[in-house]
């Protein structure tokens, strides 16, 4: 064994005894600082692995919510938007419980922007080059499932079978690395704190809705309007967080998102008024819903984000003339007293 494995080795006992004793967050925490030192797949993995572990074992007692909010944008039409420096958990409460989401300018810089981009490339490369018989060792940080995650991978960009595209979605779980870049960022945001503030209690991620995406141009078609309560359940406290990584939507070359500035906690019926599919919210339903709110296709910057939560109705947004794919990320956050078991949760 030489230097390099024997360090791994002692990283790895020393985070293991850490979770034997359920410190799992000290176990992340010293297995994050040794990843910033030099990055390994295999404290990547363990990482998620132990992440998920550590919420499953703790206790999430219920916390009372409410839905007040200051109404500072109340004189805004449509979605409100603010610049990074003054995200706040009032003004959070505020866009989504106000006005149905929240666009934040700038959150993410542009450097990482581009390492994140360069992240989701790796990762739909290496997924597509297994899949091609490719040696999977050769990818453990680039693309490799942590063995705490269940569930079938995101097959957005598949062929069929086992083919896949240079395109479409992965978990971000199944790139351990993205992964851990992406938990570093919300660090440097301030995104732990600033969701339990909102939520009055501390927040989980969510291994089955923190996705990765690439969406290539698709000029002149229509995706589906959908609320994720619709999936998801209603008994719940959510925050989504998606970043452009792109510049998107109106007035841009690449897809973007459709999105209702609406304010109204309802979970509307899918599979009719036109609905081209059973989970869809027909267009004839939004129509009726565009009569008293906004809907719109904001431009995004690349390091833009919008915030919203499980009732917002929204879909991918295809132009006509569009000629670049859209990179994005998405995670789904919890109230971890009202995580739902299937989407897996973990700590965040």
């Amino acid at each position: 064994m030489n230097g390099t494995d024997s360090r791994i080795e002692h990283v790895l006992q020393t985070a293991a005894q850490l979770a034997a004793e359920h410190e799992f967050r000290a176990a992340i925490e010293y297995l994050a600082r040794e990843n910033r030192q030099a990055g390994q797949a295999v404290f990547e993995r363990q990482m998620l692995n132990y992440a998920i572990e550590g919420f499953a074992a703790a206790s999430h007692g219920e916390i009372s919510w409410g839905l007040e909010h200051d109404n500072r944008f109340a004189d805004t039409q449509g979605l409100p938007e603010i610049e990074a420096a003054d995200l706040d958990a009032q003004a959070l409460r505020s866009g989504i419980l106000g006005k149905g989401g929240l666009i934040v300018r700038g959150l993410m810089d542009a450097e990482r922007v581009v390492a994140t981009r360069t992240l989701i490339d790796q990762a739909l490369k290496a997924r597509k080059a297994i899949s091609e018989g490719g040696d999977p060792d050769h990818y453990q940080r680039q693309f490799a499932r942590p063995e705490m995650v269940s569930g079938g991978p995101v097959q957005f960009g598949t062929l069929g079978g086992n083919q896949y595209t240079n395109s479409g979605s992965v978990w971000a779980v199944d790139s351990p690395q993205a992964a851990f870049a992406m938990q570093e960022f919300y660090r440097s945001v301030g995104l732990p704190e600033l969701l339990q503030a909102y939520f009055g209690e501390p927040a989980s991620l969510s291994v089955r809705k923190w996705v990765l995406r690439c969406v290539p141009p698709n000029n002149g078609a229509e995706s589906g309007w959908h609320q994720d309560g619709q999936f998801m359940g209603e008994d719940i406290r959510t925050v989504n967080l998606w970043v452009s990584l792109t510049d998107c939507g109106e007035g841009a070359e690449a897809p973007g998102i459709d999105i209702l500035a609406d304010s109204n906690r309802e979970i509307y019926p899918t599979g009719t008024h036109g609905a081209p599919f059973d989970w869809t919210v027909g267009q004839g339903v939004v129509d009726e819903l565009a009569e008293r709110c906004a809907v719109e296709r904001p431009h995004f910057r690349p390091g833009d984000a919008v915030f919203f939560d499980h009732y917002n109705l929204h879909r991918t947004g295809f132009g006509t003339a569009d000629v670049n794919h859209r990179y994005a990320v998405e995670s789904w956050f919890f109230a971890n007293s009202l995580a739902p078991a299937k989407q897996q949760p973990l700590l965040f």
